[in-house]
C-alpha cells in the first residue's frame, strides 16, 4: 500500500454520495464531517427523517434523496459513492452509481449472492471506474504487511487458519430493521442474514484474504464443512462453525456466534510452514517463527475507516493505489455464505438455553459454555460435532466449484 492515507491532501476535495445514512452510515458521516479530503454533496435514505442525523443534516443544507434515481433525476452527481444501504440492495445501488460514472465503496458483503457479485464487476468494467468492498482490515497496514509476507514466501506455505468470535446480540438486534436474521427480506430479495455474512463477516474473509495468492485476490474454497445453530427464534442461524478447504492447499477454519453470554474475540492463529501468526482481539497480530525470531505486524483494529481515505485518495492517484479489495477479493467469502445455506439450521434444544433480561423490552437468548466450546473446538482446531457434544448434529459437505466466484477479470476501473 502506497502513500500516506491518513493525511493526504488534494487540491480539490472529492465529492461524496452517502447511500444509507442509518446504522453504519452514520459512521460514515462522522468520518466525513473531519475529512477535508471529502465534500459530502447529498446522501440517500428513503428514511432518512428517521435517522438522528437529520437535523444536522438538514441544518447543513446537504440536499436528500430517497432514491440515487431521484438524486440522478436531480442532476445530481459525485465522483465517489458509499453504499452503506441493507445488504439485498447492494448490487441494485452499486450497479446505478457505476452507470452515473462513479467510483464505489460498497459496505461488506459485497452482495448475498455471487451472481449478483458478478454483476455488479460487469457494472464496474463497463464503467471503467472501481469497486472496493469495505472489509476494513483488508485497508490496514498490518493485515497488508502481513499478507504482502505470505505472499513473498516469508512465511512458508499457509497451512492453517482459525479464528472464532462470539459477539452477544439480544431480541432488539433482531428487531432493528425488517430483514435481520432472515434468509429474504418482506419483499422475497435474498438476504442471507447471519454472523456469517453480516457481523463477524469480517473475520472470515480475513482469512480468504491473507491465504490468496496475490494482493487483490482471495484463496478459492473448494469444499466447505459447516454446521449451523440457532437459540434465536428467527429464519437463519446465529451459530455456526465452518472448515473450509482451498483450492491453494490452506485450511480454513471458523467459529461464530451471537447466542454467547460475553464478549469474546475476535481471535485468530494462522499456522504457516515457518510461522505461527497470532491475534486476539485489542492486541497486535504477532508472528512466532520457529528459529525464535518474533514480528509485530500491529492492530488491524486501528483506523477502522482506512477504506475510505484509501478511495478518495485513489480516485485522485488511480496509478499509485491499485484495489486492495475489491469484489474478486470479496467474492470468496459470498462462495462461502451461499454454500452455508445448503446446511440445514439446528435449533438449540430450549431446555439448554438461557435468558438474560438486558432491559424490560431486551432479552439476550444463550448458550451457556457456548463461549467455552468454540474456544475448545479452535484449539483443537475440530467442528463442534467432532467434540461430541450431545446438541451437535454432524457437519454437512458442500462441494463448490473451483471455477464459480472467479469467471471475471482480477482488477478493473
Amino acid at each position: 500500500m502506497t502513500g500516506d492515507v491518513r493525511s493526504f491532501h488534494v487540491s480539490e476535495p472529492v465529492d461524496v454520495l452517502l447511500v444509507g445514512i442509518g446504522g453504519y452510515g452514520s459512521y460514515y458521516l462522522r468520518e466525513l464531517e473531519h475529512l477535508p479530503q471529502a465534500r459530502l454533496c447529498a446522501v440517500v435514505d428513503p428514511m432518512a427523517e428517521r435517522s438522528t442525523d437529520w437535523p444536522a443534516l438538514e441544518a447543513a443544507g446537504i440536499p436528500c434523496y430517497p432514491s440515487i434515481e431521484g438524486f440522478l433525476e436531480a442532476g445530481g452527481t459525485a465522483e465517489l459513492a458509499v453504499i452503506v444501504s441493507p445488504i439485498a440492495f447492494h448490487a441494485e445501488h452499486v450497479c446505478l452509481a457505476l452507470a452515473a460514472g462513479m467510483h464505489v465503496l460498497c459496505e461488506k458483503p459485497v452482495s448475498p449472492t455471487l451472481a449478483e457479485a458478478q454483476r455488479m464487476v460487469r457494472a464496474r468494467d463497463a464503467a471503467g471506474r472501481f469497486l472496493e468492498i469495505g472489509y476494513q482490515w483488508s485497508y490496514s497496514p498490518a493485515i497488508q504487511m502481513l499478507k504482502a509476507d505470505a505472499i513473498g514466501g516469508r512465511l512458508g506455505d499457509a497451512r492453517r487458519f482459525l479464528t472464532y468470535v462470539g459477539w452477544p446480540r439480544s431480541g432488539s438486534y433482531y428487531r432493528r430493521n425488517n430483514w435481520a436474521g432472515c434468509v429474504h427480506d418482506q419483499q422475497g430479495r435474498i438476504v442471507y442474514d447471519s454472523p456469517v455474512n453480516n457481523a463477524t463477516a469480517h473475520f472470515l474473509h480475513n482469512m480468504l484474504y491473507v491465504a490468496g495468492a496475490s494482493v487483490a485476490r482471495a484463496a478459492t474454497p473448494v469444499q466447505l464443512e459447516a454446521e449451523s445453530y440457532r437459540a434465536n427464534r428467527i429464519a437463519n442461524y446465529d451459530t455456526a462453525c465452518c472448515r473450509v478447504h482451498t483450492a491453494e492447499g490452506c485450511e480454513i477454519l471458523f467459529y461464530t456466534s451471537h447466542a454467547v453470554e460475553r464478549y469474546q474475540g475476535p481471535v485468530f492463529r494462522f499456522e504457516f510452514e515457518w510461522a505461527s501468526i497470532e491475534y486476539s482481539s485489542g492486541g497486535q497480530i504477532i508472528a512466532h517463527f520457529k528459529d525464535g525470531r518474533r514480528k509485530n505486524y500491529g492492530d488491524p483494529e486501528a483506523d477502522a475507516f482506512r477504506k475510505l481515505r484509501y478511495c478518495l485518495q485513489r480516485c485522485r492517484e488511480p496509478e499509485r493505489h491499485p484495489s486492495l479489495c475489491g469484489p474478486e477479493a470479496a467474492m470468496s467469502h459470498t462462495a462461502c455464505v451461499e454454500a452455508m445455506q445448503a446446511v440445514p439450521v439446528v435449533s438449540f434444544p430450549e431446555e439448554m438455553l438461557r435468558h438474560s433480561e438486558i432491559n424490560p423490552d431486551d432479552v439476550l437468548v444463550y448458550l451457556p459454555r457456548l463461549n467455552d466450546t468454540m474456544h475448545t473446538a479452535f484449539s483443537r482446531g475440530v467442528l463442534f460435532s467432532e467434540l461430541g457434544l450431545p446438541w451437535t448434529v454432524p457437519a454437512t459437505t458442500v462441494e463448490m466449484s473451483v471455477e464459480q466466484p472467479f469467471l471475471v477479470p482480477e482488477i478493473g476501473g
